[in-house]
């Protein structure tokens, strides 16, 4: 993987890590857009997931909480 890919995916673990869900979104488009710029279709796919669950956990945060509780 390129090294611009694994800057963004630590830098999105980190914001996972903190539930930050805003940063989690704005960090998975620019992925997105980077893994298709590197032909990782599979990864780009996993991302656009990603990006819609940040995007549902801003939205409903108190079912997304319930739902990553350990």
């Amino acid at each position: 993987m390129p090294s611009e890919l694994e800057a963004l995916i630590d830098a999105i673990n980190i914001e996972l890590e903190a539930g930050n869900w805003s940063q989690v979104v704005t960090l998975t488009t620019a992925l997105y857009a980077c893994a298709v710029a590197e032909g990782e279709v599979q990864l780009a796919e996993l991302i656009q997931d990603l990006h819609w669950i940040a995007n549902d956990a801003l939205v409903h945060p108190v079912e997304v909480t319930v739902l990553v509780l350990p």
